[in-house]
């Protein structure tokens, strides 16, 4: 389809519905969504630091969802019912311009099945739902997580009860929910094959405005091109606005989710997004580490981390902060580090971790499209250099939606066994509290 591609979109793609004019994500890209912490949230909203900013930065220059933000802006964010929903002070997640962003909103599920937040009647279930349905633009349907299944202390002692359980809160969303006041995804759990094929036909017959990728296997393109065909076959996507992967920013898998929505455009359905997400800006500093800069070559694509610089001799430093990024580009290590006292553990404050913060998400935004564009014109070239097994993957994809047979997608098996295996020690970690 040969159309004009306003907003920086790279191929011939019509805009979905569900496009916002200036995103700087172009529209035929699966998108990158930070789950956002609140307690960034709501610093950066009331903007009432304790000590200048770098030179050059302004107060609200922090609040990434402002669109007019001179800084750094993203158009998509996450948060949690199971976080976020008793919260009552402003952030920039309640007070951002809906007509220029669009928020995802998980549940709470992860949440309540770890014993985090107390489901103890049908009213707390219901205070969920206008929750989601006030704050998201798309939001998670609840379900009972069957990752931790794989840990001792769950209280849930089976898939089946993870399920039984999950259809129980389908079933209250289904009849309780406010029509049109937001969309839901239905979201797909399951740990093996054979478990994600029985969640995926127990909970099919709900009719909700898309789908969640969740459990062991979101990951596994070759498990999600599968899951796709069997959607196809049931008339279960081509009019679904929205496909959500839950838990990862690994660059390959950017840009295979990437693939993937292309061929769904066009070859099922043009209008429908995939978007995924993670909180991995915000989580990394329970391990003190940073992002650095993209490293590519012909076998890989990552974006490496280091220790967050820090020590007493860096307190009141004008040398500049190691790596780039549009905050980091603006700093000296005297703004990051400051003086604590002989027993703190660390020479920052409340500030300086939020500036780590804003660093780690640009940082991985401008690596996700970096990746993204160095597929677009290798693929134009007709030759991958970077990340070649991905690059087989990327052309195997639009093969297999194209044709839309299970025997297609087994024909290209070793070209998916050939990607780098993703790491998946739990497979619902990044769905946890802060």
């Amino acid at each position: 389809m040969n159309v004009s591609l306003p907003n920086g979109a790279s191929g011939f793609y019509p805009a979905p519905t569900n496009h916002i004019d200036g995103d700087p994500t172009p529209y035929d890209q699966a998108v990158y969504i930070p789950s956002v912490q609140p307690g960034y949230a709501m610093a950066a909203y009331e903007a009432k630091w304790d000590r200048d900013l770098p030179a050059g930065v302004g107060d609200h220059d922090l609040n990434f969802l402002d669109p007019n933000n001179p800084l750094f802006h993203i158009s998509h964010a996450m948060s949690s019912a199971g976080l976020a929903y008793k919260q009552k002070r402003p952030c920039i997640i309640t007070q951002r311009d809906r007509s220029k962003t669009k928020l995802i909103c998980d549940s709470g599920g992860y949440q309540i099945a770890r014993n985090g937040l107390q489901l103890g009647s049908d009213q707390d279930r219901l205070d969920i739902l206008r929750w989601l349905e006030l704050n998201a633009d798309w939001a998670m349907t609840l379900d009972v997580p069957t990752g931790p299944l794989l840990k001792a202390g769950y209280k849930f002692s089976s898939f089946k009860a993870c399920l039984d359980q999950t259809l129980n809160h389908l079933e209250f969303f289904h009849k309780n929910r406010k029509p049109g006041a937001t969309k839901f995804l239905n979201v797909l759990q399951g740990n093996t094959t054979q478990e994600t094929d029985k969640w995926y036909h127990a909970v099919k017959h709900y009719e909700f405005e898309g789908w969640a990728f969740a459990g062991l296997l979101r990951h596994n393109f070759y498990n999600l091109c599968r899951r796709i065909i069997m959607m196809a076959d049931d008339g279960l996507i081509q009019n679904r606005d929205w496909i959500h992967v839950l838990g990862t920013n690994e660059l390959q898998t950017a840009v295979g989710l990437t693939a993937l929505q292309r061929a769904i455009n066009r070859r099922l359905n043009k209008s429908l997004r995939i978007s995924y997400d993670t909180s991995t800006p915000f989580r990394m500093l329970r391990w003190q580490t940073i992002f650095q800069t993209i490293n590519f070559d012909k076998n890989r694509m990552t974006l490496p981390n280091a220790d967050i610089p820090d020590g007493r001799q860096l307190v009141g430093s004008k040398v500049r902060f190691p790596w780039p990024s549009p905050l980091g580009d603006r700093m000296t290590l005297g703004d990051l580090c400051v003086k604590k006292g002989v027993n703190h553990k660390h020479y920052r404050d409340a500030q300086s971790d939020n500036y780590i913060i804003h660093h780690n998400l640009a940082a991985l935004c401008y690596a996700v499209a970096t990746a993204n564009r160095i597929f677009d014109s290798e693929t134009l070239l007709g030759t991958h250099t970077i990340s070649t097994n991905m690059g087989r993957l990327v052309a195997a994809i639009d093969r297999i939606i194209e044709v839309g047979t299970m025997a297609e997608l087994e024909r290209h098996r070793s070209v998916f066994n050939a990607v780098r295996k993703i790491k998946d020690d739990d497979a619902d970690e990044d769905r946890a509290d802060f």
